[in-house]
């Protein structure tokens, strides 16, 4: 007979009205409270893949697939960048020059980064898309003047008028290497006009840090000529981040002399963000820890369904075993029984919480006002949907089996 005559027995039990009200009720609670559970983890799992893609996208922004940068120092020779070009993997690349710089209008001062950018920077980073004022004109424009693109928190602080027909001008300053600001003061800096032709916004954090420039004009504030800080190269299609950096990796060693090739490294966006990602990622399996816990303490409701059950057919009990029904078959029927709620309830949850981010993802019931996305992000992997039903198929079936073997041990000591 095998495992056949106690699958019956338990779809029975499960199918056919039960004798006892009781019995029903608490079999119907302990579905409804596995389902809640299984919903719960399926939700909450999905929002944490939404915030890590929305981080994802949003330092994309700013930052390309990955980065040629210099081991020690601040620069790399501008011309290593032609050693990219027609790279297979390469869908694009630029040049970036990144230091501190003091930017003032009027009597208003403050320290920013500078990005030293080219006209073909949104090529591999998207952040005309990020404009929310003005236009993106750096490294290239029909007004014949420098153009920076200022985050929102810069502009703001800086006090930059936005209603003007023309871009308004302000400063941008630099020390100068070797001169200290004890002895020459304001001599000890270069300054450059450059005009506010545009606003993006991306977040808090970046749009009170950043202000972008042409190339040029960065290397001449920072007295950099043909020097960058580094190289954005933006992967083509069918290319992860990974490989290509291991690729590009191997051609420049190939390209340059022995002393050069150890000069660079290539860093992927996800490693830049390194711990943005990792703490996304630990406190969602910690989350998923914490209610595989509260599944756990769910699974007792099971264990009150079966012990009711086991009352309420303990006749049927003494005539299977009089009929030389083994005790492991007996067990096997209530444990299926178990496995059974536990199986239709996280195949509940697993539905109605799919269906729940489907919605969301589709129409954005939960919406956020005032943030950077319109409703709440959330992404649906299936990776979690089979590991949130697998805990749940786990924790029932060993639970369910350890407590019928338990109990159908005690009632066969009863008299």
């Amino acid at each position: 007979m095998g495992m056949r005559l106690p699958l019956r027995l338990a779809l029975r039990y499960l199918v056919k009205r039960r004798s006892s009200t009781m019995v029903h009720l608490i079999s119907g609670i302990s579905v409804l409270v596995i389902a809640a559970v299984t919903t719960a983890m399926v939700c909450i799992l999905s929002a944490f893949n939404g915030i890590e893609d929305l981080v994802k996208t949003l330092f994309g922004t700013l930052d390309a697939d990955l980065a040629v940068v210099p081991v020690t120092g601040q620069v790399l020779p501008e011309g290593w960048g032609t050693h990219l070009d027609s790279l297979e993997g390469v869908a694009a690349w630029t040049a970036v020059l990144e230091d501190e710089c003091v930017a003032r209008d009027g009597e208003t001062v403050r320290v920013a980064s500078l990005l030293g950018v080219r006209a073909d920077y949104p090529s591999v980073a998207p952040i005309d898309q990020a404009v929310v004022e003005g236009e993106y004109m750096v490294g290239g424009n029909d007004l014949g003047v420098s153009c920076a693109c200022l985050g929102l928190g810069v502009r703001s602080e800086l006090g930059i008028s936005s209603d003007e027909l023309e871009p308004p001008v302000f400063s941008l300053s630099a020390p100068i290497r070797g001169r200290r600001l004890s002895t020459y003061r304001e001599r000890a800096f270069r300054t450059i006009p450059m005009h506010a032709c545009g606003t993006f916004s991306i977040n808090a954090d970046l749009d009170t840090r950043y202000l972008m420039v042409p190339l040029k004009d960065a290397q001449s504030l920072l007295a950099r000529e043909s020097e960058v800080s580094r190289f954005e190269v933006k992967a083509a299609p069918g290319w992860s981040q990974d490989d290509l950096a291991h690729h590009v990796k191997s051609h420049l060693k190939a390209q340059l002399s022995d002393s050069d090739a150890s000069g660079f490294r290539v860093r992927t966006r996800d490693e830049k963000h390194k711990f943005i990602t990792q703490t996304n990622q630990a406190e969602k399996w910690a989350t998923f820890a914490i209610l595989s816990f509260i599944l756990v303490v769910a699974a007792f409701n099971i264990m009150a369904s079966l012990t009711m059950l086991l009352l309420d057919k303990k006749e049927d009990l003494q005539v299977l075993r009089a009929m030389g029904l083994p005790q492991a078959q007996m067990e096997s029927t209530f444990a299926l029984q178990g496995l059974a709620i536990n199986v239709i309830g996280g195949l509940a949850g697993v539905a109605l919480g799919s269906l729940l981010i489907l919605g969301q993802a589709t129409y954005g019931w939960l919406t956020l006002e005032g943030s950077v996305v319109p409703a709440y992000p959330v992404r649906l992997a299936w990776t979690d949907v089979f590991g949130t039903l697998a805990v749940v198929v786990l924790v029932g079936g060993l639970g369910s089996a350890s407590m019928v073997r338990l109990l159908l041990r005690r009632l066969h000591t009863q008299p």
